[in-house]
């Protein structure tokens, strides 16, 4: 007779009002942190297909943010007040394990901007995992104007001979510090495993340009800065990006490939 094999599906886990991880096969993949109102919300730990964790870093202000984190510059030419907010997390589809959304309020009393962030966690392969973050800007009561450091970023976790490229051929700090690209990817050897692993931010075409800011030498950090756009009342920005955890490095690895995978 033969046994039943069970496929595990990806799987959500409430851990606090705060926090939600997904694991599959009971292996972790990433956490969520969403509860704290003075900071961004963000994804740390995420993992590659291994299970090494690539993200790195806790929350201080004024440093870089941790993890995988998108952040919102300023708008109308201020930074948002924390303090307005208020944060929940939709109910799942039963359907869609790996799948979940968090709408942030702003200014809560007399909304301001409403922030939905939409996760969709794909099954791992054998050198990524691919994480798809959906963020819909919209503008309830007033027209909203956001610049300054408005994207994603990603805080790696600590490497030795750390090296960040872009989709132009530009390979290290220097080369492509302050350029635009369609994608970029940062990579090294974990210091405490000794795994060579790396991280890859693809902004979807319809974010506009993108700038790539990316530092590499004393801290492995990677953000993809959008170009500062206005959002009329009434109506809705969305922001998509694909990040890429995976086992490897920049040569390695074909980047590319997964990049026309995304926008194909």
């Amino acid at each position: 007779m033969r046994g039943i094999i069970q496929i595990k599906e990806p799987m959500i886990h409430e851990i606090s009002k705060s926090k939600l991880s997904i694991t599959k096969d009971n292996a972790p993949v990433l956490t969520y942190c969403y509860g704290d109102p003075e900071s961004p919300p963000y994804f740390h730990p995420f993992c590659a297909p291994n299970g090494q964790v690539v993200t790195g870093g806790e929350y201080t202000p004024g440093q870089y943010p941790p993890g995988v984190c998108f952040t919102l510059g300023t708008v109308n030419g201020e930074r948002l007040d924390p303090n307005t907010l208020t944060r929940e997390k939709e109910p799942s589809n039963a359907e869609n394990w790996g799948n979940f959304t968090i709408v942030t309020t702003w200014n809560a009393s007399e909304p301001l901007l409403i922030e939905t962030c939409t996760t969709e966690v794909h099954p791992p392969q054998t050198e990524v995992q691919v994480l798809d973050i959906m963020l819909s800007l919209y503008a309830p009561t007033t027209s909203l104007e956001f610049a300054g450091n408005i994207g994603l970023g990603c805080r790696t976790v600590e490497m030795e001979y750390r090296k960040a490229a872009n989709a132009n051929g530009g390979i290290g700090e220097l080369a492509m510090n302050g350029k635009r690209s369609v994608w970029g990817t940062l990579s090294g050897i974990t210091t405490a495993e000794q795994n060579v692993v790396g991280a890859g931010i693809f902004p979807h075409p319809i974010n506009g340009e993108t700038t790539f800011l990316v530092e590499d030498v004393s801290l492995g950090y990677l953000f993809a800065r959008a170009a500062p756009f206005k959002v009329n009342v009434g109506l809705t920005r969305t922001l998509k990006y694909r990040v890429l955890a995976y086992i490897g490095d920049l040569f390695t690895v074909d980047v590319w490939k997964h990049h026309q995978e995304y926008i194909g």
